[in-house]
């Protein structure tokens, strides 16, 4: 790994794997469309509920270890051979079987089960991350359509311009036919133009929406230029460290450690057996 990035970049300030995502925007209307994000989400509700199970699983390996004890305690009262009242206290204690773990078998059940489950907690993340990756973009690619679209619309205004002046002329004698054929040829390049980007706007618009989980009005104006976009400066850090903190990454990483101890609990259940 090179020791520094090619480019210069800020030096201090939060890494952007520590910074929380709505300190990293600045813009109320994009917190709110990936805050509508983060709650609609089927994906994430998925990745959420998987959270919840493997937390459980680790919870049920990890009760292995220990043996379950029981206590009991009744009373009875009868009238003796004398015919006098007695009573009778029978207290029990019980354990249910338990293994003990002289090979490490349960331990390494109980390890696979943790690692599992902090491989579903980096999946979560990568899944969040992936998700305000995709609704800031869509959001930037919006501004950039509506910059598009305002310049397109200003070329097309000034191409029938110029194709009213080329017809009076052409009408009066002052220019031919070609530049007149040339002018109308390059306002309906404009209006295909505005077209394509009418078109690429909706599109993006039907993406947002689909990001969000919920309709986006057609009117729907980002209201900000590309070049009014603020995003803080973070450091970049050294490549390894960027590569090690991506939750993809340390998924596969607890993915590998689970894969390790199943082969422990493997191995630990066939020495009992041929012993």
């Amino acid at each position: 790994m090179a020791p520094a990035f090619p480019f210069p970049s800020a030096q201090q300030g939060t890494p952007a794997s520590e910074l929380a995502w709505d300190q990293f925007f600045a813009d109320t209307r994009l917190r709110s469309l990936i805050a509508s994000a983060l709650r609609n989400n089927r994906d994430l509700r998925v990745a959420v509920l998987n959270i919840a199970q493997a937390r459980a699983q680790y919870d049920i390996r990890n009760a292995d270890r220990f043996p379950t004890v029981g206590a009991g305690l009744s009373a009875t009262r009868a009238p003796d051979t004398q015919g006098n009242q007695a009573t009778t206290l029978q207290a029990s204690v019980a354990f249910s079987s338990w293994e003990l773990d002289f090979f490490g078998r349960i331990a390494s059940l109980g390890e696979a089960a943790l690692a599992q489950y902090l491989a579903t907690e980096e999946g979560r993340k990568a899944a969040q991350i992936t998700l305000v990756a995709s609704v800031a973009n869509t959001w930037l690619n919006l501004a950039a359509d509506e910059e598009l679209l305002a310049l397109t619309r200003q070329t097309l205004a000034t191409r029938e311009e110029s194709l009213r002046l080329t017809r009076m002329r052409f009408e009066a004698g002052a220019s031919s036919e070609i530049d007149f054929r040339l002018a109308q040829s390059l306002f309906e390049t404009a209006r295909a133009t505005l077209a394509q980007v009418q078109r690429q706007r909706a599109t993006d618009l039907n993406a947002l929406a689909l990001l969000v989980g919920e309709p986006v009005a057609p009117d729907f104006q980002v209201g900000i230029t590309t070049e009014g976009v603020q995003l803080p400066d973070v450091p970049a850090g050294l490549p390894s460290e960027v590569l090690v903190r991506r939750p993809d990454v340390r998924q596969a990483e607890q993915q590998l450690v689970a894969a390790n101890a199943n082969i422990g609990a493997a191995r630990a259940a066939f020495f009992p057996a041929s012993a």
